[in-house]
């Protein structure tokens, strides 16, 4: 039975508010919020298989990929955007043994296009390590924020949008 006390549960916690904790935290320098987010991200990659999986969010850019596809998909992302995928609330944080399901509030912008909405994250787990993740969100927004993003109108599969560049 899923639960908020699952130690899956409690690292999707940590793994998603931890990063928002950072994000907020105005007495950072902009030099110690980089050191404690990627300090943060390789105790969160050692929970993640070599073998992980990503689904991206979209319907023109929804795409699947391994673990080298999802390092290169989130510095893309994260140059599409002034804020990347800020988690801002959590209704709830559940998990078992096999899966688990975020759902909260999260915001990206970039410039002056601030774009906040309810979305969710569901996981898979094997013998306590994160192998898949899934990004529902509303498909269209995503496409339609992130292709605004790209300085050239870009014409290729959601795959090579995500690893152009980088």
């Amino acid at each position: 039975m899923l639960s908020d006390t699952h130690p899956n549960a409690l690292w999707l916690a940590e793994l998603y508010r931890g990063g928002a904790a950072i994000t907020s935290d105005l007495s950072l320098s902009e030099d110690e919020r980089i050191r404690r987010q990627e300090e943060r991200v390789k105790e969160v990659m050692e929970r993640m298989s070599s073998d992980f999986v990503i689904h991206t969010g979209g319907v023109r850019l929804a795409a699947t990929g391994g673990m080298d596809f999802m390092r290169r998909y989130t510095k893309r992302r994260a140059s599409l955007a002034d804020a990347n995928v800020e988690p801002l609330e959590f209704d709830q944080i559940l998990a078992d043994d096999h899966y688990g399901i975020v759902h909260g509030t999260f915001r990206t912008s970039r410039d002056e296009w601030k774009w906040t909405r309810v979305g969710m994250g569901a996981w898979r787990f094997k013998d306590g390590v994160a192998v898949e993740h899934w990004e529902l969100s509303d498909g269209p927004t995503w496409d339609k924020f992130f292709l605004a993003g790209d300085p050239a109108s870009f014409t290729g599969s959601a795959e090579e949008f995500w690893t152009h560049g980088v």
